[in-house]
């Protein structure tokens, strides 16, 4: 709804996996989709080739960004899940202005687990200084170790939560206090939470603000009073 209500047109999508969000950003009108993926799930050059509105480029963001021409309304975060790579992107994004201003980037997994747990798809791409210790095993909510059982139990994470360069909203957080810029950031915490960063203002964007802020406290209320606490939303941590 936020981006159907701005009117937003370019969209850059960074982790598309089978294009599933993809298809839906299809039936919004006069968009045109940009993905930035390594196809290890999907052939996006073959299944978009027939659509002229999407254009793939095929490589890790990391590698991606740095050298695409292009400028975005709406930038779509689903990538990597971990500090390294989401603060680089954010850093990336601003260097080369490919955000409008205003502009939006939406970013997933801002909350539990992935908001202060790195998760690592391939160890190897990240440096091992900007490497938490990892293992493979499934996250527990209200657990630090990981569990056979646990979800995403066949991909690596980091062994720990919380602390320094760990985790998703910590690269948000970190971002901001670097950056010269100002944003406005805002987090939905449904669904594994949806943080929202708003680049300039307008009268849209005070409502996405207003609308993410309000269902925000929302949630935080049936968290606390434990109303629709089977509903399967995910609050922020």
């Amino acid at each position: 709804p936020h981006i159907r209500r701005c009117g937003y047109r370019r969209i850059c999508e960074i982790g598309a996996q089978r294009g599933a969000n993809t298809d839906l950003l299809l039936r919004l009108p006069d968009v045109e989709i940009t993905l930035i993926d390594p196809c290890r799930d999907a052939d996006l050059l073959l299944q978009y080739a027939d659509e002229p509105r999407v254009s793939v480029a095929v490589g890790r963001s990391l590698d991606v960004l740095p050298v695409i021409e292009a400028e975005f309304d709406c930038i779509l975060i689903d990538g990597d899940h971990n500090w390294y790579t989401v603060s680089n992107e954010l850093h990336w994004i601003e260097r080369r202005h490919l955000l409008t201003n205003p502009g939006t980037v939406f970013l997933h997994d801002v909350g539990w687990p992935y908001g202060r747990r790195d998760l690592y798809y391939a160890p190897s791409d990240i440096p091992p200084n900007a490497r938490q210790p990892w293992a493979r095993g499934g996250v527990v909510r209200g657990s630090d170790a990981l569990h056979p059982s646990g979800l995403n139990a066949d991909l690596a994470h980091a062994t720990h939560e919380g602390g320094p360069r760990n985790g998703v909203l910590t690269a948000v957080e970190d971002f901001l206090e670097e950056s010269a810029s100002r944003y406005t950031f805002s987090v939905d915490p449904r669904e594994f939470g949806l943080g929202v960063l708003l680049n300039g203002r307008s009268a849209d964007h005070r409502w996405i603000t207003c609308s993410v802020r309000l269902r925000s406290l929302w949630e935080r209320t049936r968290a606390r009073t434990g109303f629709g606490r089977n509903s399967g939303s995910h609050p922020e941590r």
